[in-house]
């Protein structure tokens, strides 16, 4: 008679909520500076193969995110395009007393800086992926930065949520 126990398939979310951003962000991360012209911007997305960039200042620090989406509304804005076919217009005008992220000379064509969102969702190295999950949900996001004093540290996407769930290891050179 046999002692050995049945094989019990390995259940991946037993070890998810011992993970967390760290865990699983991707540390290479591809930014843009607030000062960058939009059509390097815009290559830098397409080569990234990526649908936003973190714009940073000139010491790093985290400003934004610029967007695809963010891109297409800006174009949009300067096509002119007529209210009544559905574009919505989200950006708020700045006035003389808000405070800037960064300058640039009077008359130079638009920049990240002009275009990007400042309402950007983060969460620190150590928040557990439910929370990470829980964060994307709440503010319908498919990435959280991920911020330490300041600092960007790390992307979390949803593909790098799922891969645990899915029972994967986190993608190589993360």
């Amino acid at each position: 008679m046999s002692t050995r126990k049945p094989a019990v398939p390995h259940d991946p979310l037993v070890g998810f909520a011992a993970l967390c951003a760290r865990d699983v962000m991707q540390r290479d991360v591809i930014s843009v500076r607030a000062g960058d012209p939009l059509d390097e911007v815009e290559r830098a997305l397409a080569d990234a193969r990526v649908s936003g960039l973190p714009v940073l200042d000139d010491d790093g620090q985290m400003l934004g995110v610029l967007s695809a989406k963010d891109l297409i509304r800006h174009r949009a804005e300067d096509a002119e395009v007529p209210e009544d076919l559905g574009f919505e217009d989200t950006v708020l005008d700045a006035d003389e007393t808000e405070p800037v992220a960064f300058r640039r000379s009077l008359g130079s064509k638009a920049c990240a800086g002009d275009v990007m969102s400042t309402d950007v969702a983060t969460v620190g190295p150590d928040a557990g992926l439910v929370e990470v999950a829980r964060t994307m949900v709440d503010r319908e996001v498919h990435r959280l930065m991920v911020v330490e004093r300041g600092r960007l540290v790390g992307i979390v996407s949803t593909m790098d949520v799922l891969r645990p769930i899915a029972g994967l290891p986190p993608k190589a050179g993360r």
